[in-house]
């Protein structure tokens, strides 16, 4: 009989649990992919590398299946709240709380089955789509990516756990509610808000912390960047002050703004905008601290996005400047390693065939001088001193990447290793070697990376005569583009001692596939995994709102009935329904959405102060497209809502209408 009236009501109830429906179908579906990922063949073939990449992913799907279940539970408590009269109805016809939990429970089983055969269909097309982002970001061939038994299993594992920890919340909620409380909770009187002039001024506040915290944050970066003395802590205390300052903010809004403009005669005297005004402030004062933690959400995900594409975006770069060539070998490793430059040839052939090798020098004077202008000068660096590469020797590496050669004049260049270099002001350094000085002529900052000192000076040839050699190099262009980079670094690999005694392992030999392949590894996961909880965060939002609304279709329908005899026409009442709802969904919203321009604007500086400002242009771009999605998920939503709002609320209180 339950299973019965259970499969009745889920009928009778559709299209107030299409969103909600709709929300765990794509839960279900992003899951599914996200897990069919996780044991795809493809990831398999490249267990060793992309260990990482299938630690963090199956980390964070199991991170995301916890926020689900708890918005899934408050999701279903709307739900429940929706019903509460009918289900007051039951308790007073002589049925027991078990029994409600059962029927419920029933219910909320048929939705999460056909959630699941759905999900799973979509998610059969989002797989292939994920594949294809993944293929593109690991730079691995294109192949159709085959579905695995482990991802459904898990799929379906976490969606059993999502609905059973939902289940648990709703039989709370209804072990400890009244039978007044369900039949007469949408008459219960509404509280007005106490000291709104005071909630104003600490919305006033809140929000210059929201601002405070973004310059705080962009400053603290430059001056890390620049290589002064800034606290880590301020990047971390700037982000404690947003995400603080962000929940508090809404909260106070939404106990502020509805009593400051129902005290406003000119804004009331308008239309139905009283009534719009205290539906508003009812809802919003029982719903502060929700929308505090829903805006929170909703800006995590933003600017997680937003990260994550920033760090593709400078991967990318990064790649040809830390790698410039296939091979770059350090000759000069005092760690004993057994592989001669013949021998190292003679394994690197195994794997790729050598298209061409470039041997240069580095060479130190034994001084300071250039090194006594930046940070890393004085007690503790004593062993730090000035590296050189000739002239000549710079300009074979440059037009063996395809650049034009330089020329000195009684002058020096800085090439700058890191950011911070690019901050230093050498202006005033004037280098004497062999009896000549030589002025500064500018910092290189955008060049690839020759050694791995700080920065070098370049010289011209015979400023470095007689000069102490400080590393050997030796760089190869192999033929083949690609081979199996994790089997020859492990092949040039080998084990010494360290001074306290233990053993390491150490590669002398940068190979610029094996780097692609982890970067691309680690950016995936960042990438992959930023966009997963971005999406799944906005979605459930954009739900918890929209259930909100539903969940108080009964009291809404019923004051609008009082509205409709008050001679409201059905236009005015589905304008005043129109705000109403919107004015709901924008206070989380718009506040978030408003930081991707600073947002955009960081990441952007970012890019620039790391020597990729050609890159900037494009992460402004992937902050407009991430900001334009989030806005359509939430027009949808918005739209939905509004719909069956409307067909439930000023349709229904149509028929109670005087022409009626």
């Amino acid at each position: 009989m339950f299973a019965k009236l259970a499969f009745r009501n889920v009928r009778r109830q559709l299209g107030n649990y299409l969103i909600y429906f709709i929300t765990v179908s794509i839960t279900v579906a992003l899951m599914f992919a996200v897990n069919n990922v996780i044991y795809s063949p493809q990831m398999l073939q490249r267990a060793e590398l992309m260990r990482e990449l299938k630690s963090g992913l199956i980390g964070i799907t199991v991170f995301v299946s916890l926020i689900v279940s708890f918005v899934l539970g408050y999701a279903t408590s709307f739900m429940l709240k929706l019903r509460k009269r009918e289900f007051g109805m039951y308790l007073t016809l002589g049925m027991n709380r078990r029994n409600i939990l059962s029927i419920f429970v029933l219910e909320t089983m048929l939705l999460g089955f056909a959630a699941l055969i759905t999900g799973i269909i979509l998610g059969l097309f989002l797989y292939q789509g994920l594949m294809l982002l993944l293929v593109k970001l690991l730079e691995i061939e294109l192949s159709f990516a085959a579905y695995s038994v482990k991802g459904f299993l898990l799929t379906a594992v976490l969606v059993a756990c999502v609905f059973v920890l939902s289940s648990l919340s709703s039989a709370a909620y209804l072990k400890k509610v009244s039978v007044y409380t369900l039949l007469h909770a949408d008459k219960v009187s509404e509280k007005k808000v106490k000291h709104p002039v005071l909630w104003l001024g600490a919305a006033i506040l809140f929000f210059a912390g929201i601002l405070w915290s973004c310059f705080a944050f962009y400053g603290a970066l430059e001056e890390i960047m620049k290589g002064f003395d800034s606290p880590n802590g301020m990047i971390f205390g700037s982000l404690t002050v947003l995400a603080v300052s962000i929940i508090l903010f809404h909260i106070a809004l939404a106990k502020s703004l509805l009593p400051m403009l129902l005290k406003s005669e000119t804004l009331c005297a308008k239309g139905t905008n009283t009534f719009t005004f205290r539906q508003l402030s009812s809802k919003l004062q029982s719903n502060s601290v929700m929308a505090g933690f829903l805006a929170f959400l909703i800006a995590f995900a933003i600017i997680g996005a937003n990260c994550s594409f920033v760090q593709k975006v400078s991967q990318n770069s990064a790649l040809d400047r830390q790698y410039p060539f296939d091979i770059t070998g350090s000759l000069d490793s005092d760690s004993g390693s057994p592989f001669s430059e013949a021998e190292a040839e003679r394994i690197i052939g195994e794997y790729a065939q050598i298209e061409k090798k470039i041997s240069y020098r580095v060479y130190t004077s034994g001084s300071n001088d250039l090194y006594s202008f930046t940070k890393w000068s004085g007690e503790g660096y004593e062993g730090l001193h000035d590296t050189f590469l000739k002239e000549s020797d710079y300009n074979l590496l440059l037009a063996e990447l395809g650049r034009d050669p330089i020329a000195l004049d009684g002058e020096y260049i800085i090439l700058a290793n890191v950011a911070q270099i690019a901050q230093v002001d050498f202006s005033d350094a004037l280098l004497n070697l062999n009896g000549k000085e030589y002025r500064f002529a500018g910092t290189l900052d955008e060049m690839p990376l020759f050694s791995y000192f700080y920065f070098l000076a370049v010289i011209p040839d015979e400023a470095a005569a007689g000069m102490e050699i400080a590393e050997s190099y030796v760089v190869y262009d192999l033929k083949d583009e690609k081979y199996d980079a994790a089997a020859l670094r492990a092949a040039l690999t080998y084990s010494y001692v360290l001074s306290g005694g233990l053993n390491s392992l150490r590669c002398d030999y940068e190979l610029r596939e094996y780097g692609r392949l982890q970067n691309n590894s680690i950016t995936a996961i960042f990438v992959i995994g930023a966009l997963y909880i971005a999406i799944v965060f906005v979605f459930m939002v954009m739900a918890i709102l929209a259930l909100k609304t539903l969940s108080g279709l009964a009291e809404d329908r019923r004051r609008y009935e009082i509205l409709c005899r008050l001679g409201s026409s059905e236009k005015e009442r589905s304008q005043t329904l129109f705000r109403q709802i919107f004015s709901f969904f924008a206070l989380p919203f718009v506040v978030p959405l408003l930081l991707s321009i600073p947002t955009a604007f960081i990441c952007s500086e970012i890019m620039k102060m790391g020597g990729f400002g050609a890159q900037s242009g494009e992460v402004i771009a992937n902050a407009g497209i991430i900001a334009l999605v989030t806005a359509l998920i939430y027009f949808l939503y918005f739209v939905a809502t509004y719909l069956i709002s409307k067909k439930n609320v000023v349709s229904e209180a149509q028929n109670f209408s005087p022409e009626a």
